[in-house]
């Protein structure tokens, strides 16, 4: 390992840490033919880009520190620091451009490092670059989500990559500079042409700042306020359908206790014998074994635009064409329905060998007309559908046997061709179901052999 004194040669310090031989003598001849891509030939002494990086390690910031004035020459002057509250201090410091930053220090995790370094209000104008060897990808996406530029590999990096985002990134900082430092030869000369004085110039100079540094703060509150918008969200998605989220939200589905009368498909799944299978398992295994079927039925409902209106027992209730009317909910319900059956049987074998038991769904969808809106109390409500087709729909999955799909006629007297082309309906003669006192015309569907 090189040692830190200004001895040090650098394609030797590169060729050991960053795993460079052939690789550095052409991207550093590469970088001083093209060092005029960030800026003009003169560089003036406001524009040079002050670059700051934080290593605990100061033989790798001295590593870094070589490397930079390498490829940017005099257009960067660097300061180092070794510990967190050294680069806070120096960042309020000194007028800061870049930060390049190791996340990994000593006693503190490198999530709280990012959240420290991210927090600081001066962050906003100051582009972040980690170097780091630290390469948990969900880290890596928290970082960039936090704001992080660019996130480079210690060890044995590309270099190529590595200067030409920096080059880019640092080109932008430069440009900011000029145009800043022109701003304030323009104001000069307008204070001399004006005869306004110096310290108008500076009250002006004041306003824009504090106006500035509103303006950010308002912005960081907005960020804020949409982080902790997203997590409640996540959190009660958990616990309610996310269209009903995502309505609630945007206002379509209003909080007040009122309904409204909308053309729907609603459909119930139950376990056949669900008791006696039951009665055959420990707690653990039926609380497994429910949440895998939820799982993989509400995954099946979800792709046909289902809303996943409750779980009860071992029963589904889902609605299609809530809350937002849709003119194909028949067809959705329909193929949802026989898609759960198919599921539902490439899972069989892996119930039956991990808890012993062959289980069985039997499926009713029924289509009409439901009143939609928040039921309940003003402590509790819910959102969810009413009504005749609801009854029937729950009467229809009670009278289907194991792996059948019973359907009223108003579903699938409104199917696409299509898909009645796509399935065999049979028709069934008319049944009495519990609670009507009209015959209901009963369809069972099956797949095409």
């Amino acid at each position: 390992m090189p040692s830190d004194s200004d001895s040090i040669d650098l394609e030797d310090l590169l060729t050991e840490d960053f795993g460079i031989t052939s690789k550095l003598a052409t991207t550093t001849d590469t970088a001083e033919t093209q060092i005029n891509s960030i800026g003009p030939t003169q560089v003036y002494e406001a524009d040079v880009l002050n670059i700051l990086v934080a290593d605990p390690d100061t033989s790798w910031s001295r590593r870094v520190d070589l490397l930079l004035r390498r490829w940017f020459g005099e257009f960067i002057t660097i300061s180092q620091v070794n510990s967190i509250d050294g680069l806070i201090d120096r960042m309020k410091q000194l007028n800061v451009d870049a930060i390049v930053a190791e996340v990994r220090w000593p006693d503190q995790d490198p999530t709280n490092f990012i959240d420290t370094l991210m927090n600081q209000p001066m962050i906003t104008e100051i582009p972040v670059v980690v170097l780091s060897d630290y390469t948990d990808e969900m880290f890596r996406v928290y970082a960039f989500r936090s704001g992080v530029m660019e996130y480079f590999a210690k060890l044995k990096p590309d270099l190529f990559k590595v200067e030409y985002r920096l080059r880019n990134l640092f080109r932008m900082q430069f440009h900011s500079k000029i145009l800043y430092r022109q701003i304030d030869e323009s104001l000069r000369r307008y204070q001399k042409t004006k005869g306004i004085s110096e310290d108008t110039i500076q009250d002006l100079r004041g306003v824009v700042q504090e106006m500035k540094g509103e303006l950010e703060k308002e912005y960081q509150n907005k960020a804020r306020l949409e982080e902790e918008k997203k997590k409640i969200q996540n959190v009660f998605g958990l616990y309610v359908d996310p269209s009903i989220i995502n309505g609630v939200m945007s206002g379509t589905i209003p909080l007040e206790l009122k309904g409204v009368e909308q053309e729907v498909s609603i459909l119930f799944s139950d376990i056949r014998g669900y008791t006696t299978l039951a009665e055959s398992m420990d707690p653990q295994s039926i609380v497994s074994f429910l949440n895998e079927y939820f799982t993989s039925m509400t995954e099946v409902l979800l792709g046909y635009e289902a809303l996943i209106d409750k779980y009860i027992g071992d029963a589904i209730m889902a609605i299609f064409g809530a809350p937002l009317a849709r003119d194909d909910h028949r067809d959705n319900a329909i193929q949802a329905a026989m898609e759960m059956q198919s599921v539902f049987d490439l899972w069989r074998p892996n119930w039956e060998k991990a808890y012993g038991i062959s289980p069985h769904i039997g499926i009713g969808v029924a289509s009409g007309p439901a009143t939609l809106g928040n039921f309940g109390s003003f402590q509790k409500l819910s959102y969810t559908a009413i009504g005749d087709t609801v009854n029937t729909a729950a009467r229809l999955e009670s009278v289907a046997g194991p792996n059948e799909v019973a359907i009223n006629d108003n579903l699938y007297q409104g199917l696409e061709k299509s898909i009645q082309e796509k399935y065999v309906f049979t028709e069934q003669p008319p049944i009495e179901l519990k609670g009507k006192t009209v015959p209901v015309q009963v369809w069972k569907v099956t797949e095409k052999s």
